[in-house]
């Protein structure tokens, strides 16, 4: 018996923790959060603006690096071709008396990823508290001079500063303030209290008013930052977008370069071996059929390696379409000439 009270105490007890979790639960839930103020707001928003921006740029650069890299390959490849391969190819064609005319762009060579420049400005948001109370500070002053200049003028005494008035004309000016300005005898202690008073309010007044205009302000500009911000990060997203078709196509170029060298440099050991066999003729229609047909291929490939290195890769900050037909017929042509290999 004992040991079924122990258990029903223990249920009992658990049970009682179990509501009073729950009705903690729902206090929690129920509680009344406070508003978050304006200032604040504006300050995650321009924080949230700020860290937009960044990594929208962060994406920009790492994508710069990535294609600067790939250019730099580019142009290695590029040189290592005019200034071996192709050279060799081009004088091994003359002394065959086979004329080669170099292919020509009719645009300058261009790598260009437009302009992605930040443009955009983060201004700090300040809660103006100080400008506010500097404000304040000269609100009092003018509320309590204004006190003290009209009761002066009511009670008849002369103020010249810098020259403080005696006691007794500062009594006079206090009482009336202090009750004598409603028919009352007034009194001076009365009349400092309000002026004191007066100016506190009217200072705080101007305090609060200032943060006020301040802070909608504030949310206002927090407000358009956030807005530009997700336009500028949409604009770097399509500069990223268009940078990565570029990188791309690079990535697709250096290696069909490289392997044009490989094919143009069996072609050049082709063309010496025919000059050395059938020696340099005064026209290429004298060298064998066969001869002429490699003088031909050289060409062609030649050609083809000179217009991916001389066709823009851009125009414009965005991808060439003739760079991208250019590649495409360069494959196509390097494709026929492995597929010759291995028939």
């Amino acid at each position: 018996m004992e040991n079924n009270n122990q258990v029903s105490d223990l249920d009992g007890n658990n049970t009682h923790n179990m509501e009073q979790e729950l009705n903690n639960d729902i206090v929690i839930e129920n509680k009344i959060l406070k508003p978050i103020k304006k200032n604040e707001q504006a300050k995650e928003l321009i924080k949230n603006s700020i860290e937009l921006i960044s990594q929208a740029d962060s994406e920009i650069e790492a994508t710069k690096e990535s294609i600067e890299k790939d250019v730099r390959q580019f142009e290695e490849i590029k040189n290592t071709l005019l200034s071996s391969t192709i050279t060799q190819s081009q004088i091994l064609l003359e002394k065959a008396s086979f004329v080669y005319i170099k292919p020509e762009s009719d645009d300058p060579f261009e790598i260009s990823l437009g302009n992605t420049n930040s443009n955009i400005k983060v201004r700090n948001i300040s809660g103006g508290g100080i400008t506010a109370f500097i404000l304040a500070i000269l609100a009092m002053l003018a509320t309590a001079v204004g006190w003290i200049f009209v009761a002066s003028t009511k009670v008849g005494v002369t103020i010249q500063p810098p020259v403080i008035p005696d006691d007794a004309s500062i009594n006079k000016i206090m009482s009336w303030i202090g009750g004598g300005m409603t028919g009352g005898e007034g009194n001076p202690l009365f009349g400092m209290i309000t002026v004191g008073l007066t100016a506190l309010i009217i200072g705080f007044m101007v305090y609060k008013l200032y943060v006020s205009i301040k802070e909608n302000k504030n949310l206002k500009v927090a407000n358009d930052t956030f807005e530009k911000s997700h336009i500028y990060v949409n604009k770097q997203k399509e500069s990223k977008t268009e940078m990565e078709k570029i990188d791309e196509h690079i990535k697709k170029v250096v290696p069909l370069l490289e392997d044009y060298k490989v094919l143009l440099d069996e072609q050049n050991a082709k063309l010496q071996r025919i000059i050395h066999v059938e020696g340099i003729l005064e026209d290429n229609s004298q060298y064998h059929q066969s001869s002429l047909q490699e003088m031909q291929e050289s060409e062609r490939l030649m050609e083809k390696a000179e217009e991916l290195m001389t066709i823009p890769i851009t125009k414009e900050g965005k991808i060439n379409e003739k760079s991208i037909n250019a590649l495409n017929e360069a494959r196509t042509i390097y494709e026929y000439y492995i597929s010759k290999i291995y028939a």
